[in-house]
């Protein structure tokens, strides 16, 4: 009788351990999927914050990164041609007013056999 006692009391306990184990799963989730969803710190919905990503992604007058992407990008191709343009003039310099000269020969990898 005993013994019996013991396995039905076993059963229940293990019972109970796997219901509170499935419980405590189930909230850990919950909470997960809440704070990823959810209200950020500032109080903000998911939805309002994918907004100001995509505020950020489209051109709209200056304010976008994708704005400043493109004054970033008409300087450096300003600077470019103006570094041409500077690099031209140096030479045309250089090739009247000095003898052609020559550089060193590039190194050779060493080959083994």
């Amino acid at each position: 009788m005993t013994q019996e006692l013991i396995i039905t009391v076993a059963a229940i306990f293990s019972g109970i351990g796997v219901i509170f184990g499935g419980v405590l799963s189930v909230y850990k989730i919950s909470k997960r999927i809440d704070s990823a969803i959810g209200l950020d710190s500032n109080g903000r919905t998911l939805a309002e914050r994918l907004e100001r990503v995509e505020h950020q992604l489209w051109e709209n007058g200056g304010t976008s990164l994708a704005d400043r992407v493109n004054v970033i990008e008409k300087h450096a191709v300003k600077t470019s041609a103006e570094v041409e343009l500077i690099k031209n003039l140096i030479l045309a310099n250089a090739a009247s007013s000095s003898p052609v000269v020559e550089l060193p020969a590039k190194r050779r990898r060493k080959t083994t056999s």
